[in-house]
């Protein structure tokens, strides 16, 4: 069996991750001394109300208030979600470490394999589709870290490597949310606020989405060959083959019973995708739903005990490996609370609210084309330090509203480029705590990410640009 439990973080990716947040800290301490700060009104759902603006003469950000941040976390706004992603991450890492003790990942995974090992390309074209389609339609982003664990060592078993699976898995959920088909958390909100049908402009990012899928596969499937022809090409090479030593997909069953480990791991995630999907839909058709990320962490808890309980037939085994793998990902939850501080800095100094004023006067009488792509880089500022797609929304939309008319553009073209900059940073900017959940349980450094995915994220953004100014030619 594994020494390591399967989720573990790594000592030198986190420390790499702690250094750039520490350094994104101090970069938004320096923004608050050199910024005038200022604030907006605000309704009672937390929307800005525009027209509202006004500098604040008396107010300063002490910098010594850079130290507390972290722990101002816990009595902000944004307590509750820390709380509830770090809570799903322990014990995510619990179930898969009982799942890896007990064998039901090597099962799974050899089943797969066994079913697409003369179609393996075609089953990583499949994946990809499945996360792009449960993002763009469902908003599942977040969930998908579910998976990854799994993705990463198919990746593996089937001639790949780690930055294969974190591509099928992060970068495919990503782009699904980013190619916002009916996305409740972005073009869903967005459009509410706007006063539009959330299906107003739909086949234009149904065609878009297309598009992106095919840059996605292809950019995955050719990487996935070049690896496969030479596995030293990859970046993370030398980690894979530990991982590769310590995960042998021919390696007995440390509990021999195959079909019982097999039925009671995959009813769990049977159940687990019930209840991503019937949240998803209830908020599609009621507009409210049982939130997702607790749920998913009430199922992982109680079906990964109950079906190691059922495999071992060992109570104190199951919750001991259960516990074990809770501490192997602790030190993630350090990442996520210096991640959010980052926002804390520049919200408590007052200084986002005078950023998007000067970005909002600026925008103010330009032409179309120059119009919508502002709009593009005033999401794409603010996403680097709020990275919730409906807080954004309601902080944003209704700057960008009245100005819409005025640069001769649509409601639904001002969303376009709403999502557009929310959704593809998600896999880029290292404020975003997804990202950072998903690197560490692959313990993969952000520099690695960075350079794996870079000329991706360039084509990306190019391509969002052409597709915006496509837009206002169709008039979209």
């Amino acid at each position: 069996m594994n020494q390591k439990n399967l989720l573990h973080i790594s000592k030198k990716t986190f420390l790499n991750v702690v250094w750039i947040l520490l350094l994104l800290m101090l970069s938004a301490g320096i923004m608050t001394m050199v910024i005038k700060p200022g604030l907006y009104e605000r309704s009672d759902d937390g929307s800005v109300i525009e027209g509202t603006f006004e500098y604040v003469s008396d107010a300063s950000y002490p910098i010594w208030r850079l130290l507390t941040a972290p722990f101002e976390v816990f009595a902000s706004e944004d307590a509750a979600m820390v709380i509830v992603i770090g809570l799903f991450l322990l014990i995510m890492g619990g179930t898969f470490a009982v799942m890896d003790k007990t064998g039901g990942i090597l099962v799974m995974i050899k089943r797969l394999i066994k079913r697409y090992e003369h179609n393996k390309y075609m089953l990583l074209r499949l994946i990809i589709l499945v996360f792009m389609v449960f993002g763009a339609f469902f908003g599942i982003f977040e969930e998908s870290m579910a998976l990854l664990p799994i993705l990463i060592l198919l990746s593996l078993s089937l001639g790949w490597d780690t930055m294969t699976g974190l591509g099928m898995c992060l970068l495919a959920a990503g782009f699904g949310f980013a190619t916002a088909i009916t996305n409740p958390f972005s073009v869903g909100i967005a459009s509410d606020i706007a006063g539009t049908n959330i299906l107003s402009g739909v086949f234009y990012r149904l065609a878009i989405f297309v598009i992106m899928y095919l840059v996605l596969q292809f950019f995955l499937v050719r990487y996935a060959k070049k690896i496969e022809a030479d596995p030293t090409s990859s970046i993370t090479y030398e980690d894979d083959q530990q991982k590769a030593r310590a995960f042998d997909v021919n390696q007995s069953l440390p509990f021999d019973n195959e079909p019982l480990i097999l039925k009671s791991f995959v009813t769990m995630f049977v159940v687990l995708l019930i209840g991503i999907l019937g949240a998803g839909i209830a908020e599609l058709v009621f507009g409210s739903s049982v939130p997702a990320i607790p749920l998913m962490a009430l199922i992982f808890l109680v079906g990964g005990i109950t079906a190691g309980l059922i495999v071992t037939k060992d109570l104190k085994f199951t919750l001991k490996t259960f516990a074990s793998g809770m501490t192997s990902v602790a030190p993630a939850l350090i990442l996520i609370v210096l991640a959010v501080s980052v926002k804390i800095i520049i919200t408590e100094g007052m200084i986002m609210d005078p950023i998007l004023y000067q970005m909002s006067v600026l925008l103010s009488g330009q032409s179309a084309i120059v119009g919508v792509l502002f709009i593009f880089l005033l999401v794409l500022l603010t996403q680097f330090f709020i990275g919730s797609a409906s807080a954004k929304a309601f902080l944003i939309m209704p700057l960008i509203l009245p100005l819409v008319q005025l640069i001769g553009i649509s409601k639904e073209l001002s969303i376009l480029a709403f999502v557009f900059a929310d959704g593809y940073t998600n896999v880029i900017f290292p404020t975003n705590s997804v990202l950072l959940i998903g690197l560490s349980i692959a313990s993969v450094s952000y520099a690695k990410w960075f350079k794996f995915t870079i000329k991706l994220q360039i084509l990306t953004l190019l391509l969002n640009i052409l597709f915006l100014i496509i837009a206002v030619f169709i008039g979209y």
